[in-house]
């Protein structure tokens, strides 16, 4: 029966007492385990994701600011500006994904789909026409950057809610988020070099290796890969969606943020974003200004060998956190590591000095955690919240859910992008000064890259003791959703 909006079922008070009792130490049920071949398949789809946020930012920096010549200040302008638009196009998605009812599926069909049509509009980024006046290749930017973006929501949408909906257990969500980390880390691996393979001799000019680069990403990683989890995935909840009244935008928007396990998820990567865009911008500065001497070169290295340890080190911890988090539950599995953190904030203070570079690693050891963390567990209590969603309200709606969280983030990259360049302003630093850093700018950089990680550790510890969606609470959500309207 519903009350107040809310489905309340009746359960007898010994059954309650000893599901509760038994919550700790539940085992997944056969039924619910997903098999490898789809989890490979499912977790594919995020390498094309991570592709669509950060592989175009990887090429177009360079090849329009440094090969096109557009003024920098307006080529951050512009690569803010889709964040915006996806205010609009992931909402649209996300109810059109929730609504949407064929016999393949709510997410299949627009995932492939999604997946044929960003292929071809990543590819056309890079095909302007040299020779264009400024304003022309800005203007070419914007409408292939607006399209392409367009594509990606199509795609990663559907896949997002897709995820969350694999399983009804508790358990099993973090092991299926977890293969989504594992291809977001050879996102990480790899999407540095795309760059450097576009300056390859054999492809002879540098704007030519980059639309060979550019098309072989499109059609290979967002397109074919892309497709993997549309063709090889089982949706297991749009049986029970197709009977359901329809999704409404106000309705949802107004259901996820009373919502608090959402709305503590949406702060979490608030300062996630903020803080982890903001150290991996001034920590290039200090490798380059302060380790490096003002050294570009030398300093691109050690950003480099940085960023490898990150995803090497990051990928080693999937393992270990998918353990933490199914023995402990997800939210003190974030705590600890979030502790763990705070530790490194401090070691940042003391590594990003002049000296033996290799002790630049003492970062990655600590801080690296924290990122596999949030990529695994993040789905995976987006899931849990998706059944709290439909225990209060009746409906399955992970596409809206999911299209509110994926533009919060990627809106948090468009600000941490800005703020970074403030943040160098306001410390006084000028790039004509090289090595000649003053101590007080030096100083500047230092104080930001640690206390903008301390301060985000605290923030995240304090959110997290408000997240009221323990293990113990997510297996009692299933047990009266499983009563109220059966197994799926």
């Amino acid at each position: 029966m519903a009350i107040e909006g809310k489905i309340v079922v009746p359960v007898p008070l010994a059954v309650s007492e000893a599901m509760a009792a038994n919550d700790e130490h539940r085992e997944t049920r056969p039924t619910d385990k997903i098999a490898f071949g789809e989890k490979v398949a499912l977790g594919s789809g995020y390498l094309a994701i991570f592709y669509g946020n950060s592989g175009v930012k990887s090429l177009a920096i360079p090849v329009y600011q440094m090969v096109l010549g557009v003024n920098p200040a307006v080529l951050g302008l512009v690569l803010a500006i889709p964040r915006f638009w996806d205010a609009l196009t992931d909402p649209v998605v996300g109810i059109i994904s929730d609504n949407f009812h064929t016999r393949f599926g709510r997410r299949k069909p627009l995932i492939i789909v999604g997946a044929l049509l960003q292929a071809t509009a990543f590819g056309l980024i890079w095909m302007v026409p040299k020779g264009m006046s400024h304003a022309s290749t800005i203007a070419y930017l914007v409408g292939t950057l607006l399209l392409f973006y367009t594509c990606f929501s199509i795609f990663s949408v559907p896949l997002m809610s897709l995820t969350y909906e694999m399983t009804p257990d508790y358990q099993e969500r973090t092991r299926v988020s977890a293969f989504g980390g594992f291809f977001q880390k050879i996102g990480e691996l790899t999407y540095s070099w795309t760059f450097w393979a576009a300056n390859l001799a054999i492809f002879g000019t540098m704007l030519s290796g980059v639309r060979i680069i550019g098309w072989s990403i499109g059609i290979v990683v967002m397109g074919i890969v892309g497709m993997m989890p549309g063709i090889f995935v089982r949706e297991r909840y749009y049986k029970k969606a197709a009977v359901q009244e329809r999704v409404r935008l106000m309705p949802a928007f107004k259901a996820a943020f009373s919502n608090r396990a959402f709305t503590v998820l949406l702060g979490l990567t608030v300062c996630q974003v903020l803080a982890g865009m903001l150290a991996s911008n001034i920590d290039y500065y200090l490798l380059v200004y302060n380790i490096c001497g003002g050294d570009i070169v030398e300093g691109t290295k050690w950003k480099g060998i940085l960023s490898s340890a990150y995803a090497v080190f990051g990928m080693a911890m999937i393992y270990p956190v998918n353990w933490m988090a199914n023995r402990y539950g997800k939210r003190t599995t974030l705590s600890v590591i979030f502790g763990l953190v705070l530790v490194g904030s401090v070691a940042k203070w003391i590594v990003f000095t002049p000296g033996n570079p290799w002790k630049i690693l003492f970062d990655p050891l600590l801080c690296s955690p924290v990122w596999t963390a949030l990529a695994v567990l993040t789905p995976s209590m987006l899931a849990d919240v998706c059944d709290d969603d439909e225990l209060q309200h009746g409906l399955r709606r992970e596409g809206m859910l999911g299209s509110l969280f994926s533009w919060i983030q990627k809106t948090g990259y468009a600000l941490a992008f800005f703020g970074s360049g403030l943040v160098l302003n306001l410390i006084g630093f000028d790039a004509s000064h090289g090595g000649m850093q003053s101590a007080s700018t030096i100083l500047g950089m230092r104080l930001t890259l640690a206390g903008s990680t301390a301060l985000w550790s605290v923030i995240a510890i304090w959110l997290l003791a408000y997240y009221p969606l323990t293990k113990a609470r997510a297996y009692d959500t299933r047990d009266k959703l499983e009563a109220h309207r059966g197994t799926l």
